[in-house]
């Protein structure tokens, strides 16, 4: 599979061109503490590895495309602080990559590379450029500007449109790794249902959450929102540190992440089991929004035409319970968008044109934010784009809201 990915972007890259990928590093925060170590997606997209200080590097002429893959070499007293570095013929193994060396190899081997295409054509050198622009401080691009003041004749591509494109169109395994963390997330989600009750922290029920994660070896897919009340009409609540109050609803935005796949789900539910009126008014609202959003997601549409419909639908709609009065509009009540692409990343990355494919995966996630009354309320599922329309990978977390209620009554 990676050996396929990686045969296809090298079709469509230009000849006479180097592509380099790198795997990143954690930087210190204090002492000699690092921050955890975050992978470089797309590098781990076309390697499968998931170690720091990593190369990838891919050249294509006419008649000839080369795959070298570089590593750190094994250090054994490092080893015995904080574990060995990869070897040659695991790295080999888990990346299907034959040719292996070391990184103090990598700038003699790009140099002696250009030197030889030059004498063909003037070079392209090829890497992510929307990650790291030139002028910046990134390992990637000093090296990059390092190349060009040797050799002044090579000219830089940024093919972040490429990989984003790959990426964008997932394959089968890629989308039984995001139904596994989406599975996971209703573990999660069930959990907190159990334990909520009246005057209960937001942390707490974040650490449930947390509990079934690591009971089932997964990581996050991002910081968890565990917003009650009025918080909930904050979008990015990350605090987690107030007490619900009677009567307050919870807004749970989260997602586990398995091999790096990441869920992305929110539900929205009563702390003591029961919505109010109103609350019930304005989340069955959203979740009608939730359901045309569903029933339009299709190959050639794109995530602003979804978020158009939950507009005008609710353009339509809020004045019939009381909103959108005293020139106030539907972006006083719902400001983001409905959804955005899914997948090694929350935020995954796209094609530039933005149209959907069979194989994407997006999220969708209308909401209503009624400061006013401490009422805030977003339900988001993950669907995945078929031939002729979507399924609903998150369909089993419930959000009907009478299920809901009989869930919570038995707890």
């Amino acid at each position: 599979m990676l050996a396929e990915r990686r045969e296809k972007l090298l079709k469509e890259l230009p000849d006479y061109s180097i592509t380099l990928f790198r795997s990143g590093e954690a930087p210190y925060s204090l002492g000699d503490e690092k921050y955890p170590f975050e992978i470089d997606r797309t590098f781990y997209y076309y390697t499968g590895l998931d170690r720091e200080n990593l190369n990838l590097m891919l050249i294509k002429t006419p008649k000839m495309q080369q795959t070298v893959l570089f590593i750190e070499p094994f250090d054994p007293v490092m080893a015995k602080w904080v574990g060995g570095r990869i070897l040659r013929e695991e790295a080999s193994e888990i990346s299907g990559i034959k040719d292996v060396r070391y990184n103090d190899q990598l700038e003699e081997t790009i140099s002696r590379m250009i030197g030889f295409l030059e004498k063909s054509q003037p070079v392209t050198l090829c890497g992510e450029l929307s990650k790291m622009e030139l002028n910046q401080n990134w390992p990637l691009a000093d090296l990059f500007n390092k190349i060009r003041e040797r050799h002044p004749a090579v000219t830089v591509r940024n093919i972040a449109g490429l990989t984003g494109a790959a990426r964008m169109v997932k394959d089968e395994e890629e989308v039984e790794l995001i139904r596994k963390a989406i599975a996971v997330t209703n573990q999660g989600i069930k959990a907190m249902m159990k334990s909520a009750r009246e005057n209960v922290w937001e942390n707490e029920m974040e650490a449930c959450f947390d509990f079934v994660l690591k009971c089932r070896q997964c990581g996050h897919a991002f910081h968890t929102i565990c917003a009650s009340g009025k918080n909930a009409t904050v979008l990015h609540y990350g605090e987690n540190n107030q007490q619900s109050k009677p009567g307050d609803l919870l807004l749970c935005d989260l997602g586990a992440s398995w091999k790096y796949y990441k869920a992305d789900i929110t539900r929205t539910f009563p702390i003591n089991g029961k919505f109010s009126e109103r609350q019930r008014e304005i989340y069955d609202l959203v979740l009608k929004a939730n359901q045309l959003v569903k029933e339009a997601a299709k190959p050639g549409m794109t995530t602003r035409d979804l978020n158009n419909i939950v507009v005008e639908f609710y353009e339509k709609e809020l004045p019939n319970i009381g909103l959108c009065q005293d020139g106030k509009t539907v972006r006083d009540y719902y400001w983001h968008g409905v959804s955005h692409h899914l997948g090694l990343e929350t935020h995954d990355v796209s094609a530039p044109d933005g149209i959907l494919k069979p194989g994407c995966v997006i999220t969708n996630e209308p909401g209503l934010y009624l400061e006013d009354e401490g009422i805030g309320i977003r339900i988001e599922d993950d669907l995945l784009i078929t031939e002729d329309g979507c399924i609903c990978l998150s369909e089993a977390i419930m959000k009907d809201p009478d299920e809901i209620e009989r869930f919570m009554a038995k707890k």
